[in-house]
């Protein structure tokens, strides 16, 4: 009996030892187990993506940037400025293709300017020498590049506004002024959405408002453009309506909301102003289209969202020149009397003043 307890107690030993070495920590019990759960629902989450911010609507000198010029990676030589950036989109007359083009003056040597223009496009020495020498002997040359670009180079114009007038250096034979350039690339048809959300967001329908009951100013922008122009500071963003009866259009503008209309090419023409926009209509009864331009000078804000000011000098009459630099109000009875205002911040004025009153009947003198 004794034997079989001393037999015992190592067994027991070993068996005590084995179970207190394979257990590795405290039991949990279901309050421990809640406790964790509530201290893992605690943990703070892992964040989403952050949503994707709205686009910022184009402005005009958008034209010029990466994004949309065409031309921008082509290194410009010195003797030549840039002055204007067009996009056209659906007209008839370039069967129904979208153009982007840029616009340059070209100054000094003649020669070696279209020789820089011919290089980029790809022309052989011999397309090259000849295209040099139909200009200086003419004051005109046009060529089609190995990409598909079209460029037109003519003598500059020195009763042409849209550029400054440059000269060239005489030191070969040509027809003495400067050039004119316009590079023209046709859009790839998965770019044309953007260049027409250029037009979109400068294209201002609250304009439009005076003629909504006569002509439906919404537009599918399936035929529009923009011109923007850097020596005379200002965008203009068009779009074009066909609709059935052109004249009557025009007529019920006329009659109710616009009375100042003019011909000009065969066409009826008309201007409405709102706020620094000014919308210019173009009556067309031949083609029964009505094309709405709206100039404005801001080419670097988004004027489509613009909206007028409950209060603006427009509103008490007054009239703002083409350049949108001074206003007039005019009262010819009983007295011709105007008002006139200018504030430096509107552009460049070849008046001394900021307001002019001026009245011809003030008991028998002249007032100004």
């Amino acid at each position: 009996m004794k034997r079989f307890l001393s037999l015992l107690f190592p067994i027991l030993l070993v068996v005590s030892l084995t179970a207190c070495s394979q257990q590795t920590g405290p039991t949990e019990t279901p309050a421990s187990m809640q406790t964790e759960a509530q201290n893992t629902s605690a943990e703070t989450p892992i964040p989403g993506p952050p949503p994707t911010p709205e686009p910022k609507p184009f402005v005009p000198m958008d034209i010029f940037d990466s994004e949309l010029n065409l031309f921008d990676d082509m290194k410009m030589p010195d003797i030549f400025t840039v002055f204007e950036a067009a996009f056209d989109k659906g007209s008839a007359k370039m069967e129904g293709k979208c153009q982007f083009a840029l616009s340059m003056t070209g100054s000094g040597d003649m020669f070696a300017a279209v020789a820089y223009l011919a290089d980029m496009a790809g022309l052989s020495e011999d397309e090259k020498s000849n295209r040099i020498n139909e200009y200086l002997q003419g004051g005109f040359c046009e060529f089609e590049g190995k990409d598909g670009r079209i460029v037109i180079i003519r003598q500059a114009d020195p009763n042409d506004d849209r550029y400054a007038y440059v000269k060239a250096d005489g030191g070969h034979e040509q027809t003495g002024g400067g050039c004119v350039i316009e590079i023209i690339f046709y859009v790839d048809a998965a770019d044309v959405e953007k260049y027409t959300d250029l037009v979109r967001d400068n294209y201002n329908l609250n304009a439009l408002t005076p003629i909504a009951d006569y002509l439906d100013v919404e537009t599918d922008f399936s035929e529009c453009g923009i011109t923007v122009n850097l020596h005379q500071n200002e965008a203009r963003a068009y779009a074009v309506y066909y609709i059935p009866n052109v004249d009557a259009v025009q007529k019920s503008i006329e009659e109710n909301v616009q009375d100042g209309w003019w011909e000009w090419d065969g066409m009826m023409q008309t201007v409405m102003q709102y706020g620094p926009i000014k919308s210019k209509l173009t009556c067309d009864s031949k083609t029964g289209a009505i094309t709405i331009e709206q100039i404005n000078a801001n080419l670097r804000t988004a004027m489509g969202e613009y909206v007028e000011a409950e209060v603006s000098l427009t509103k008490f009459g007054f009239g703002f020149d083409n350049a949108g630099t001074c206003g007039v109000y005019e009262q010819h009875e009983p007295y011709y009397m105007n008002v006139a205002i200018h504030r430096p911040e509107w552009g460049e004025f070849n008046e001394d003043w900021n307001i002019e009153y001026y009245d011809t009947a003030v008991n028998g003198y002249v007032l100004r």
